[in-house]
């Protein structure tokens, strides 16, 4: 018994432990994901019309691997192409965990191309939705007053996106993909993750080098009042238009993998990060970062690279 009660306060020591290092150092920065070089709809729902097709996607992310109560989020996104209208309507799922905090929202967008050029558009994409909060603070320790209330909220969302594209070849955007319309539980205070507010800058472009060889360069930028500004820039190499293997390079010392293989509409992303940096109490975690993601689309530009 008194084994299993010591192993229970460790646990909880841990975890009151990891919810303060995440405090420290990560909910400084915006969780994101590096597909968003193959799959930028989830960051601006104005890039569904990029393609002109229909769409269904999913990426998991999980941090430092084998830690309980890590890092974990899932984006998921499918929407279809109504061509008759230069127009695209879907839904954007996310999900993120770390510790004792969960949130969860859904939301709905519509999304319109204007033609501006002979071969350049400009897209405007609106959304709504609700999200959802779950802090089950007591479980840490409910002694400690820093600890003691759970926080649980609901709230609705609005969020908006632009992008300037060449089909085929290249696009720009900036977004606002969430805007609480009511501030969450006590106004974000206590919360270690609040995607709420954070504009998104992406961008990208297709490069033929050869008949079989592709390259890739992307671009995420990331602001938030609340957390420092993150970039990252990568490029992926595709041979035959198949496979792909490339690197991402993030600010704060985050460095990334990335192999990618696109059979017909079917594209399957892998992706590993690590930090480059001997920061105390952070090198070993961050070791162990891994993404997949899965996406699949149908029509005619189901082969586009961009």
């Amino acid at each position: 018994m008194r084994h299993h009660t010591y192993g229970n306060s460790m646990k909880t020591v841990i975890t009151a432990s990891l919810v303060a290092f995440v405090s420290a150092v990560d909910a400084q920065q915006a969780i994101t994901y590096t597909n968003y070089h193959s799959v930028p709809t989830p960051l601006n729902h104005a890039a569904s019309l990029i393609q002109g097709t229909d769409e269904i996607q999913f990426t998991g992310r999980r941090q430092w691997v084998g830690l309980e109560g890590a890092p974990q989020a899932l984006w998921g996104s499918g929407h279809i192409a109504l061509k008759h209208l230069g127009a695209a309507a879907g839904l954007s799922l996310h999900h993120q965990n770390v510790a004792v905090e969960n949130y969860s929202e859904a939301s709905a967008f519509f999304a319109k191309s204007v033609r501006i050029s002979e071969s350049e558009y400009l897209g405007l994409s609106l959304s709504a939705g609700v999200s959802f909060y779950d802090g089950n603070f007591a479980r840490l320790d409910p002694a400690d007053p820093a600890f003691r209330d759970d926080i649980r909220a609901t709230d609705f969302l609005t969020g908006f996106g632009i992008v300037l594209y060449r089909p085929e070849r290249y696009y720009v955007g900036l977004s606002l993909p969430r805007l609480a319309l009511s501030a969450l539980g006590d106004g974000g205070q206590g919360r270690q993750y609040n995607p709420s507010k954070q504009y998104h800058l992406t961008a990208a472009g297709v490069f033929a080098i050869s008949n079989d060889f592709h390259a890739k360069p992307a671009l995420l930028v990331t602001y938030a009042a609340s957390m420092r500004p993150q970039a990252e820039i990568g490029v992926l190499l595709y041979v035959k238009r198949v496979f792909g293997i490339g690197l991402n390079l993030r600010t704060y010392g985050d460095m990334a993998g990335m192999a990618r293989i696109n059979v017909e509409g079917l594209s399957l992303g892998y992706g590993y990060q690590f930090n480059t940096r001997s920061q105390i109490g952070k090198r070993n975690l961050e070791n162990a970062t891994h993404e997949i993601g899965i996406a699949y689309r149908f029509g005619e530009g189901k082969r586009s690279l961009l």
